[in-house]
């Protein structure tokens, strides 16, 4: 068990970072945008996995958790247990509550038309009685959960409407953020103190030819300039 942990925590990293790989949904009926960055009143929030189908929109909340899982609907903080060692963590159905009800007004849709899920993933086990929309079972529990909704709540054209909106909203959030990125990297090169190669913290040093301005982790660092 101890050799196949690696594959199994890698596998589930790449079931994190794109569903659509791994989930059993026919593309044709289910269209899923992994990692939406939404903003908000409040801020923005990140939502793990949207699918999107004529039988309503799901919202995904993936947890990777081990041991004894204790927890209700209600409750702000959930206990995970392994061996005796206590560990709280938030509640993941309130976090999807939230993600939903900005979707909603997002969206522009009403917040019933939402189906949100929190999948467990790892070797966990549920000590509590849990909502029908926490489940365990990783890729086959979600495909499972997705597939037993089979009332029409959109028509085809608000499906691709739904999409279209998600994905333009998806790629300006990337944009965005590409932008502060690169922001963020001319703020450190105009930086006095800070390295623009490792952001090390640079300091004034001595040479042959006298004083210059170091990266204070020489030698991994080279970095140089002469001083002003």
């Amino acid at each position: 068990m101890d050799l196949l942990r690696p594959h199994i925590k890698g596998w589930f990293g790449e079931f994190k970072t794109k569903l659509s790989d791994k989930i059993f949904l026919d593309s044709k009926v289910y269209t899923i945008i992994n990692h939406l960055i939404i903003k908000d009143e409040s801020g923005s929030t990140e939502i793990d996995h949207i699918i999107v189908s004529k039988f309503g929109i799901f919202v995904v909340e993936t947890k990777d958790y081990s041991g004894w899982i204790y927890g209700d609907e209600k409750s702000k903080y959930w206990t995970q247990n392994i061996y005796g060692n206590k560990k709280r963590f938030q509640n993941p159905l309130l976090q999807n509550y939230r993600h939903t009800m900005i979707l909603s007004k997002y969206l522009a849709i009403d917040h019933e038309k939402f189906k949100p899920v929190v999948v467990f993933w790892g070797d966990c086990e549920f000590k509590t009685r849990m909502p029908a929309k926490v489940i365990r079972g990783g890729i086959e529990g979600c495909t499972n959960y997705i597939l037993g909704f089979s009332k029409v709540v959109f028509n085809d054209e608000e499906v691709i409407n739904i999409c279209n909106k998600l994905k333009s909203g998806k790629a300006k959030m990337n944009l965005l953020s590409n932008l502060r990125h690169v922001q963020s990297l001319k703020q450190q090169h105009k930086s006095d103190n800070v390295c623009p190669k490792c952001r090390g913290h640079l300091v004034e040093r001595n040479g042959k030819q006298g004083p210059f301005i170091g990266c204070s982790n020489f030698p991994r660092c080279r970095y140089t300039r002469t001083l002003d």
